[in-house]
């Protein structure tokens, strides 16, 4: 049966149509395959990097300390510095038997010592102790005052006596008396413009007395306990009016010495053509007498005659300083009360005290105890230890130590106050270390044979050694400690 006619004209166009969308497709293709062909072909590139040398395993373990060496460093350091201080320790303790004593500081660190608080006889170091509480009881710029009172004069007439006032002044000199000491005095007062202030006043003529007046100071004129041993060559008498150290001529000691000054000036003043009726005496000026000043002098500033005390070691000096600090103190001129003050001033400054005994100024009494760590603390930490050091002789060049650490680190750089009695040798003061830093030290033996050179003087020269090479210094080493 043929199939309608309307039936194949339906399906040409369907065929048609497919046959259309078809061509877009195969165009893309084609375009794509076109494309393609028209990229080169990829290039590829290697490489290639060389692996780390392989690192040597170490021989140390992961949690050894070595893996942190510097604290390891350190520590061995401070360990060998401490055994090395140690070793001079020893080495300067080898000097000091049991009755002696060393103090090495810088500061409030200990350098090195030695039965530091053992008892010792001083010696003249005993004068550290009068000199640094002068400086704070009277003050570095007092003066001492010596003066000339008597009733007023009428036309050049003095009626009456002429007191001569002693006020302590321990360097009262006269220029044709030569010092016979082996350190002679300096800094001294002249006792001349006294009796040239009279004439300059116009007095012709004293009707009475020339009278030495001492009663600023009680008249015990020496230390009993010295005995027969201490001369007046070394010390006394003295009080508070002393002209020439008691000498009246050459070799000849007057027994009283305000009696011996008055002699002096009465011929001072009949030398200028005074016309004097009466003689020379001694006596305190009446309570009740009207007295005018006529003339007077002053010493040189305190700090000038605590020079001439430590470098010369005048024993007059630290005596009669001893009872100017009781009569400013306390308002009396003894020496005990001049000890109290000392004892009194170290203990507001926190000096230990415990075995310290004093009995006099000088030192010349071998009652006298000190320790060498109250002597060190004169010198480092009291608040006058800058002003006593600078008061202090220096080594190789003047004083007790003019002749003493000559061609030694100590010559010229070293202050310090000598010591010295049968069987005694003391050396306390101040010097630079290697690193230019002040040490003080103190230094005291006692001992047979103590004040023999062939036994300070070792040790001696073993206080330098030590502070010439302070401080000791060792690095710590890193790499000994660094891992294996």
């Amino acid at each position: 049966m043929t199939a309608p006619a309307r039936s194949r004209r339906g399906a040409a166009p369907l065929a048609l149509l497919t046959a259309l969308a078809a061509v877009p497709a195969v165009m893309l293709a084609g375009t794509w395959q076109y494309a393609d062909s028209r990229v080169p072909a990829p290039t590829t590139t290697t490489t290639t990097v060389a692996p780390p040398a392989p690192t040597p395993e170490l021989d140390t373990d992961l949690l050894s300390l070595r893996r942190r060496p510097t604290p390891l460093a350190e520590r061995a350091a401070a360990s060998e510095l401490a055994e090395l201080e140690a070793q001079r320790s020893e080495q300067l303790a080898a000097h000091v038997g049991d009755s002696s004593c060393v103090r090495v500081v810088g500061g409030d660190t200990v350098i090195a010592e030695s039965g530091a608080g053992v008892p010792v006889i001083p010696a003249s170091n005993q004068k550290l102790f009068v000199a640094a509480v002068a400086l704070e009881v009277l003050g570095s710029r007092y003066r001492f005052r010596t003066e000339v009172q008597s009733a007023p004069p009428v036309a050049g007439v003095v009626e009456g006596n002429v007191y001569l006032v002693g006020g302590g002044d321990p360097v009262l000199r006269t220029a044709d008396m030569p010092d016979p000491l082996r350190y002679p005095s300096f800094n001294t007062t002249a006792l001349e413009p006294l009796a040239d202030q009279l004439v300059e006043l116009g007095v012709t003529t004293i009707n009475g007395d020339i009278v030495g007046d001492g009663s600023r100071y009680d008249d015990e004129f020496r230390v009993e306990a010295w005995g027969d041993a201490v001369t007046n060559v070394d010390a006394g008498p003295y009080d508070a009016l002393l002209v020439n150290d008691g000498l009246i001529s050459a070799e000849n000691y007057g027994l009283e010495p305000n009696r011996a000054a008055a002699r002096i000036f009465f011929d001072l003043l009949a030398a200028r053509g005074i016309t004097i009726t009466g003689s020379a005496a001694n006596a305190a000026r009446p309570a009740d007498a009207t007295l005018t000043t006529l003339a007077l002098i002053e010493s040189l500033p305190l700090d000038d005659v605590l020079v001439e005390m430590l470098h010369t070691s005048d024993n007059n000096t630290a005596e009669m300083m001893l009872k100017e600090l009781g009569f400013t103190g306390v308002g009396q001129g003894t020496r005990q009360a001049g000890l109290e003050v000392i004892r009194s001033t170290l203990a507001a400054w926190g000096v230990p005290l415990e075995g310290v005994e004093l009995h006099d100024g000088s030192g010349l009494s071998r009652d006298n105890r000190a320790t060498c760590t109250a002597l060190a603390a004169l010198v480092s930490s009291v608040p006058v230890a800058p002003a006593l050091r600078s008061v202090l002789p220096a080594a190789g060049r003047d004083g007790t130590l003019a002749d003493e650490f000559l061609d030694s680190p100590a010559e010229g750089r070293m202050v310090a106050k000598t010591g010295t009695l049968t069987d005694v040798k003391a050396l306390t003061g101040a010097m630079p270390a290697g690193d230019g830093t002040s040490l003080e030290f103190a230094l005291v033996l006692n001992g047979a044979r103590a004040d023999d050179p062939s036994v300070f003087q070792p040790a001696w020269e073993a206080v330098v050694g030590l502070i010439a090479g302070y401080p000791v210094v060792v690095e710590p080493d890193v790499a000994e400690f660094a891992p294996l």
